[in-house]
């Protein structure tokens, strides 16, 4: 007996705070499918020439909400191969953001609790809003600040706290293949 024909996958496209695990999983979903993978922070990165922290402090983050406006519309009008997308934790703050998601493809909000993304990014010094007096208090903010949006934006949430990659990764493909046969 033959195996049905699955349809192909839509863009993957992973939202959710710093420390959440999307480049992780978002790069375990290349492995797993052969998708393209695309960082859109990598992605700033590579077109302007200049670090995220380098983009903050030079030109200030309004400046760099434009480069993420940009660098997705630039995904929507490219190729028409999908792709496995990680984003930066911001991304949705800007309603025309939200939107451009959406028509891009199926979006997983990874979503955890500020300990465990407190404790996951407390080594690193490469996220400018966390350079601050109490990072756990800024992260705190920004999860009241954007949970609002990741809820808009999501097809569907995924706690990754206690979830290992695998288990994520299965997730997402099967919640995603449902989603593109509908």
């Amino acid at each position: 007996m033959k195996d049905p024909v699955r349809p192909p996958l839509p863009n993957l496209i992973l939202i959710g705070l710093m420390g959440c695990g999307i480049t992780t999983i978002g790069m375990a979903l290349h492995r797993e499918t052969n998708l393209r993978f695309t960082d859109t922070d990598q992605l700033i990165e590579q077109q302007t020439g200049m670090s995220i922290p380098q983009i903050f402090k030079i030109h200030g983050e309004s400046h760099f909400r434009d480069l993420e406006t940009g660098v997705l519309r630039q995904l929507q009008s490219g190729s028409r191969h999908s792709r496995s997308i990680s984003t930066g934790g911001g991304i949705t703050i800007r309603p025309e953001n939200r939107k451009l998601l959406k028509e891009l493809g199926f979006e997983v909000w990874l979503h955890t609790d500020v300990n465990t993304l407190s404790t996951r990014i407390s080594r690193c010094s490469n996220r400018p809003l966390l350079q601050a007096p109490d990072p756990r208090g800024v992260l705190a903010r920004l999860m009241d600040e954007r949970l609002p949006f990741y809820q808009e934006t999501a097809h569907l949430t995924i706690d990754t706290a206690n979830l290992h990659i695998h288990e994520i990764t299965f997730g997402i493909l099967e919640s995603a293949r449902v989603f593109r046969s509908r």
